[in-house]
This record gives C-alpha cells, structure tokens and sequence, in this order.
C-alpha cells in the first residue's frame, strides 16, 4: 500500500493516523535514508498517543532510545524519582543510554510505554545487548533504521510489524512516497481493513483527537493521501509564524561544517542584511590539514562572537529574526555540532521555525540567490519572488574538498546522482598535491592555481584518470577519480627533483619553484580535463532524463579556480546549455548560502518548530554522511569491503555527542 505525504505535516499527520490504531505489542519499523521524515512520523504518532500537541520529540540518533509514557504510567526502570512532566533523565542499562520522558498525561493506551529506537549509529546486531527488546516489543516500540537490529531480533517473520518505507534519497523535499507492508496477522488485517474502507488510516471513534487540526490530518489520510501545507500553517506549530510579506523575513543563516564558522542575515527575498565570518587560517597549515578537534575547538571560541556579528551588521536581533536555518551535514561531526546546538539555542529560546540544510545543496542553491545578482534583493511590491534562475530542473556539479557530485536536480530536495568520485575529491586532490609542492596554506588548492599559471601545462605526461579500468561502468559513466592522478603527479616531481638536481649541491630557488610551477600546470590540466569529460558526460545523461533542463549550475569551492570555470563554460557550450556559478566570495562555505536555502525551504513549508530550551541538548542532531540523492541507475554503484565498519563503545557515542575526547573501542 502506498501514500504520499507532501510535506512535514502530512508525514505528522500519518503518524498520527497510526497512533489511533495503536495496541500495546505494537511494533513499527521506519526503514528510509537519512532526512526521509522518519523522525518527523514519530513525532506525529507520540504526540496523538499521549494527546500532547506540543510535545518534544527529537531523533534518538544519538542517544540511541528513548522511552515516552504518560504520567498515570508506572514508573520506567530507567526513569529517575524527580523527572518532571516532558523532561528526560538520562539512565543506564547495560552500558545503553535511555533518556526517559514523561509525554502527557494520558495515552490512548493506558499505562503503555512508547519505545523510539534509532540503532544507526551502531554495527549490525550490537543493540541487542544494550537494551531489552523482550521488554521493549511487548510494549509499543518505533524502530529507525531496523536493519541495524540484527538477526537475532528481526527475522522474515518475526517481530510482528507494520513496515512503513520512504522511498528516496537525501534531504526531506516537497514530498515523499511511503510504502506499507505487514509482518504477522495483526497488521496484515489492518491493511486489509484499510483498503476495504477505501482509505489508509481511520481514527478510534471512541478517542476524540486533541485538536481540530490533527481530526482534519486524520480526515484527509482516509483519503489515501494527505495535502501539502503552505506556509502559513507556521501558526499551527508552536514557533513564530512567517509574515506574509517575505521582505519582512530575517532569516539567520549558520555554517560550521568544517573549518569556517558562518552566520548571515537574509530577508526572504534575498537581500543580505549581514553576514560574517571566522577563517581558522593559520590553525591548521602545521598538520597539512583540518584536524577535526582543533577545528571543533576553534568553532566553540568563534560560534557566538560570530552571530552576533552578524546580527549586529544586519541591525536584528534574535527576537526580531523570523527562523533559523543550519547545517546538520554532511561534513565533520565534531564541528557541525557546535553549528547545530548553536543554532537550537537561539529557535528554542525565541519560538522560531528551524529549517535543517544539506551542506551541498546549500551550495547548489545559493546560485539562485537574487542578491548574488543585485544587493537589494528581488521582489515586488508584495514582497514576491519573480522567478528564481536557474529554473528547475538543471545540472549540479558540485566540487569541493569533500566531494564531487554530477547531479540532476529537478527540485528542493529532489536530486538523481549521476556521478560521484570513486575515492579522491578535485578539491582534494589540488590541496594534497599542492602540499606535495610544498604549498602550507590551508586550503592548498588556490595557491596551486595561482602557481599553476607561471608553468607548462605540456611539460608532463600524466596519465588520464580511469583510463586503465576494465569496469565498464567506469569506463562509459559519469563518475570522477583523482587518486591516480595524485599518486602519477607525486611520481614525476620527485623525479623531477631528483634528476634535476646537480651533482654537487641543491636545485636553486628559481629552477625548484620552475619545476613546481610545471608540476602543478600539468596536473591541473589533466585533473580540469577528466573533470570536464566527465561532466560533460553527465549533462548529457541529465537531459536524456530531463530534456527541459538548460542550465549547468557550478558550485563548491573548487568552482571559484578560473580554469575550471572556463573548462566547464565550454562544456555548457557544447550542449546548448549556460553556465552558472556563484560569486567566488559565495564558492567557499558561509553563513550566506545556509539561509538562502533555508529561505527556499521555507516558502515550500519544510521546517519545524524548534525543541522548548530544555530539550535543546537532545535535539542536537548532525548527519555527517548524508545522501544528497539517488544514484542514477546507469552509473557506477560502489562496492564496500566486508568487516570494515567503525566499531565503536556506546561510551565512545556519547563522548562524540557532549564533545569529549575517547577512543575507539
């Protein structure tokens, strides 16, 4: 059975149709990629169970479990004596953190515990000797990401379920398609009985909902589907509802995916009230790279000096702001939780709507900023956006230090990966070769381009990237690899070195920085070259699937390096297509870009209310690897070796979570 949820309220309002349905002994696995909604169709079943509209409901990724029960419920084990009414206590059993709440004063079950799982963060199967599931499945359990559960809990046929599956990939976009399945007699005569009445979900007539807003959600799933939400629907949530003229949004932007702290001010039409900055230059050049501790280090010293800076250039203050756009990932997990929690601070404390944004599309969409063309912003009278450039869909080269994606993007969170490295990034590549060539700086890439222009790009022969596989996929596909190259480039300079060197001493200052400047104008040449190939490959497969598609959008920090802007125009060129990149200034990661993608998100409705101040600790969840989408499938699916999973203690987990340094197990 399929249903389709076109936004964060419907996927609410299906979870609280499943509420209604409700046994004690009930099980529910929630199989999706991250940013599906899982989360968010917990959260709308936990709060019509308990009747608490208002209720906390953060991803348990982190801390693996949570426990709700109402206050007429017998006392959880894991529950201290003075937890109060929707706080949590954090508890210990067999080493497993469980964070106990009370939700309500009632439930639709009485005296029935509801059990929210997430094991992601875990191998295969190391959950069950952390929490009693013999327990935990004879009371109402919601399970994320069930196949971390292992085989001695799940098997075809047992536990008893219902299966609820998000199709897609990547961040949570306009809307979603789930897929109903039935393990057990108990829930295969539920959908029986769902199709027979002509819709999903019906609610207990003997249980009146808690408000005319969740009866109408319930209503519209005995449809067989739920409608899509408009923004305004921000005056149902408990946070500040959007003002109507989107000028008179000011919406906070924070970055802290890696090395650069970010923060900026935007108006929804785009219009740059302020932004700032914190470079952690100089931090890291002694370590030839970020070190993720130190960089979560600096990002602490800076997160609130640089807010508040810009705020104070943008003239609001954070009462005034209208929501909070973050990045949760991906990137690196120590540093994008000092963005997160910093974040959930200022959207608890002032009730304001919190938008959670992938780091790539971030870049992706800052292209369609209206400020990036005009200072001002765009906009009519009424404060409406004319139609944003590049128009959906269009092709996405996204290249940085982290990765390197070709993508379709025909939407807000609607993305088919065409290609992707199968190890190395470009970005990576340029900053390791050009530590290679003695460059110190952090990032290296820049300064390899600029020593890049003083060489011959002819003075080497380097191989072609993948031009030894016999992998047809590779071969005839749109994916990247620069590991080869990195490994060819290494080889030649030391070479170079060695037969240019005389007999009797060292190369002078003049020949050495010669041979680097040939070193680095071969490789960027041949490095630009399989870059352009490739994309080029990808734009032609993107309008196969989507002939409409006219523009070639460029981003990522490596889109600011001219050669790889004038390899790629030609590219656009050749397919009839344009070329558009953001301003250099917008290429690296900013605050800038997070809240022009948080604005896009909020005019589609896709936001939540942000976790009351006490909840904020709990909430704080990052995703450093994230899905930007589905793999196209012509392209090359990458194989990962056996037993080569993380392993890590649950103590471990939580010191990651709180910051604290620890090993793995």
């Amino acid at each position: 059975m399929r249903c389709d949820l076109p936004d964060v309220e419907a996927t609410e309002a299906f979870g609280a149709g499943l509420a209604a349905e409700a046994q004690q002994g009930d099980v529910v696995f929630l199989r999706g990629e991250l940013g599906s909604g899982k989360t968010s169709l917990a959260r709308g079943f936990l709060r019509r169970f308990f009747g608490n509209p208002r209720l906390d409901v953060p991803s348990p990724s982190y801390l693996l479990h949570f426990a709700y029960s109402a206050e007429d419920s017998a006392p959880q084990p894991e529950t201290t004596e003075d937890a109060a009414p929707e706080t949590g206590k954090e508890g210990e059993r067999g080493g497993a953190t469980t964070v106990a709440f009370r939700a309500g004063a009632k439930s639709l079950v009485p005296g029935c515990t509801v059990h929210h799982i997430d094991p992601f963060r875990l191998p295969e199967g190391k959950i069950a000797a952390l929490l009693d599931f013999e327990t935990i499945f004879k009371a109402i359990s919601l399970v994320e990401w069930p196949e971390r559960l292992g085989d001695q809990l799940v098997s075809q046929a047992s536990p008893s379920r219902l299966e609820v599956s998000f199709e897609g990939l990547g961040p949570q976009a306009e809307g979603r398609t789930v897929v109903l399945s039935a393990v057990g007699p108990r829930w295969q005569t539920a959908l029986d009985r769902w199709q027979a009445e002509g819709g999903l979900l019906r609610a207990r007539p003997s249980d009146p909902l808690p408000d005319e807003a969740s009866s109408e959600a319930c209503n519209a799933l005995q449809e067989g589907s739920v409608q899509g939400s408009a923004p305004s629907t921000a005056q149902e949530r408990d946070c500040k509802s959007l003002p109507a003229d989107s000028r008179e949004w000011r919406v906070l932007g924070v970055e802290s995916s890696c090395d650069d702290t970010g923060a900026a001010v935007l108006t929804g039409t785009g219009a740059i009230l302020g932004e700032a900055i914190a470079s952690q230059a100089g931090i890291h050049e002694v370590w030839g790279g970020v070190v993720p501790r130190l960089a979560q280090e600096e990002h602490r010293k800076a997160i609130d000096a640089t807010v508040e800076e810009a705020l104070r250039r943008a003239n609001v203050s954070p009462e005034d702001l209208t929501a909070v756009a973050v990045t949760v990932g991906p990137g690196l997990g120590l540093c994008l939780e000092v963005g997160v929690r910093k974040a959930l601070q200022i959207a608890a404390k002032h009730r304001l709507p919190l938008v959670r944004v992938h780091h790539m599309e971030a870049h992706t969409l800052v292209t369609r900023l209206p400020a990036s063309l005009s200072t001002d912003g765009a906009g009519d009278a009424a404060g409406e956006l004319p139609p944003l450039l590049p128009a959906f869909p269009f092709v996405t080269l996204l290249v940085s230090g982290g990765h390197n994606l070709a993508v379709l993007t025909r939407g807000i969170g609607r993305n088919t990966i065409l290609g992707s490295t199968i190890d190395d990034s470009i970005g990576e590549a340029f900053d390791k070769t050009a530590r290679l060539l003695g460059i110190t700086q952090v990032p290296g890439g820049p300064h390899l381009e600029k020593l890049a222009k003083e060489g011959n790009p002819a003075s080497h022969s380097l191989p072609k990237p993948l031009s030894r596989t016999r992998d047809p996929s590779l071969i005839d596909g749109c994916d990247f690899s620069f590991s080869g190259l990195k490994t060819a480039v290494r080889s030649a300079y030391e070479r170079d070195v060695q037969q240019r060197t005389p007999a009797s001493g060292e190369l002078s200052e003049e020949n050495h920085r010669a041979l680097r400047a040939d070193v680095a104008a071969a490789f960027q040449s041949v490095a630009v070259s399989h870059l352009c190939e490739r994309a080029g490959r990808a734009v032609g497969w993107a309008l196969e699937l989507e002939p409409s598609a006219r523009a070639m959008v460029v981003a990522g920090g490596v889109a600011a390096n001219q050669t790889v802007r004038e390899g790629l125009r030609q590219v656009a060129a050749d397919y009839s297509i344009t070329m558009t990149c953001p301003p250099p200034r917008l290429c690296v990661d900013n605050g800038v870009m997070v809240a022009w993608a948080g604005i896009e998100r909020l005019r589609l409705g896709l936001y939540e209310e942000p976790p009351t101040e006490a909840r904020v600790e709990q909430s704080v969840e990052i995703r450093p690897r994230w899905p930007l989408g589905q793999r196209d499938a012509r392209s090359h699916q990458p194989k990962f070796p056996k037993g080569k999973k993380r392993k890590v203690s649950v103590e471990c987990l939580r010191s990651e979570t709180q910051g604290v340094e620890a090993e793995p197990a």
